[in-house]
């Protein structure tokens, strides 16, 4: 890798390696076990230019999102937040009859808000899965991933987008120019884009290493943000932080015919210049705080099994596959993991093989610490699992600092 996947420029360096991980959702059946599973170089570079912070190697969308295991709705949190922001939208709509479009529109999570009103709505989602599972709630859904060519395709069938809703997909785009462009085709010229990202700067301090993994290809400052938008002739017309995530960028994205929210803007590009994001020397804190992780996690672990605990953990999730794999933690301290999802029941994580049932095993097992892997939904979990606390179950949450709850 020589230019930056944003800018173009020849200004990329290496920043971190977390060496060859497997894929963080590709999750295993049992005939799978026998085989050997594929790993991919999982390492982060930095572009001195434009500060996009980005993977050096990407998987290609086919192999990662064709068939999916993550449904949004899973997660109150995810479907009330989805609930707000439409709201939000409604309050401030006023076409009656306004076309909504969600890219990576997953489940229907945040579509179905929408679904009491007369507007023409529109879910792109490319895992064929979910898409059907999408569908079932009729919501519109095509099992498309989004590009400009697509984008072009729907402009000719006559829809173009009042609103488009775009959350935490950004990041997994290989082409990041070419969505960026597409977003600009599909939006009317008075329409608004609603884009959501997780925070490069709450990452970096709040020591999030696990929210990378190969889909994530980019990770945004605003900074790199603003330049990307500007380059396809889009402003940042407002931004919130919201703590989703562990902390994200709430983006309304408008033709540059309208005029930017400057002062809030320059607020946050000067912080980040002054922390300079552009510099290696901004990261070495994050660095550090990973390997310090590492050792006093494991240091925990390895004393609470030998004092004869169970330990099993919580969230067959992607990060905490990240975790897992980086800090090298398998059976010998895990006895198993939990998972909600009953998609992702009987199956067993990459690399490590845990075996994934349902969180109710947390009791009849009697498992005395459960490590949090899904650690930012951790005050809904805390709460549905009220009875194993009870009982006397404690949580062990790992970031963003080693607490057990």
């Amino acid at each position: 890798m020589t230019n930056c996947k944003n800018c173009l420029a020849q200004q990329v360096i290496p920043l971190f390696s977390f060496g060859n991980m497997p894929l963080a959702n590709r999750l295993l059946k049992q005939e799978d076990l026998s085989l050997t599973e594929p790993h991919f170089p999982l390492e982060m570079m930095l572009c001195t230019h434009c500060a996009l912070v980005q993977l050096k190697e990407t998987i290609s969308p086919q192999s990662l999102y064709d068939e999916y295991l993550y449904f949004s709705s899973n997660s109150n949190t995810m479907v009330q937040m989805a609930q707000k922001t439409v709201a939000t939208v409604l309050n401030n709509l006023p076409e009656k009859d306004a076309t909504i479009i969600e890219i990576a529109s997953n489940d229907g999570y945040l579509l179905q808000h929408y679904l009491h009103k007369n507007f023409k709505i529109l879910g792109i989602e490319p895992a064929k899965n979910i898409a059907a599972f999408a569908r079932l709630k009729n919501i519109p859904t095509i099992s498309e991933y989004f590009s400009t060519h697509l984008a072009n395709q729907l402009v000719k069938e006559g829809m173009q987008a009042d609103i488009i809703h775009a959350n935490n997909v950004l990041a997994h785009a290989p082409d990041i120019n070419d969505f960026v462009q597409g977003i600009k085709i599909l939006l009317k010229p008075k329409g608004q884009a609603i884009i959501e990202v997780p925070y490069l700067l709450k990452l970096v301090e709040q020591g999030e290493f696990d929210t990378i993994y190969h889909e994530h290809v980019y990770y945004f400052s605003l900074t790199a943000l603003e330049a990307l938008f500007s380059r396809h002739h889009l402003i940042i017309k407002n931004l919130i932080e919201i703590p989703i995530h562990g902390g994200s960028l709430r983006l309304t994205i408008e033709c540059n015919q309208s005029q930017s929210s400057a002062a809030l803007l320059e607020k946050y590009l000067s912080h980040e210049k002054k922390l300079d994001i552009h510099s290696l020397n901004y990261y070495q804190p994050f660095i550090k705080k990973i390997n310090n992780l590492k050792s006093t996690l494991k240091e925990l672990l390895y004393s609470i099994k030998q004092q004869g605990k169970k330990i099993a953990a919580y969230g067959a999730s992607a990060k905490g596959s990240t975790l897992l794999n980086y800090f090298g933690i398998g059976a010998e301290l895990i006895d198993f993991v939990v998972d909600k999802s009953p998609t992702k029941q009987g199956l067993y994580t990459p690399g490590n093989y845990l075996p994934i049932y349902p969180p109710e095993r947390l009791i009849t097992e009697k498992i005395d610490f459960t490590l949090l892997l899904t650690w930012n939904f951790f005050e809904e979990i805390l709460k549905e699992q009220f009875a194993y606390r009870e009982m006397g179950g404690q949580f062990i949450i790992p970031i963003p600092q080693l607490e057990i709850k």
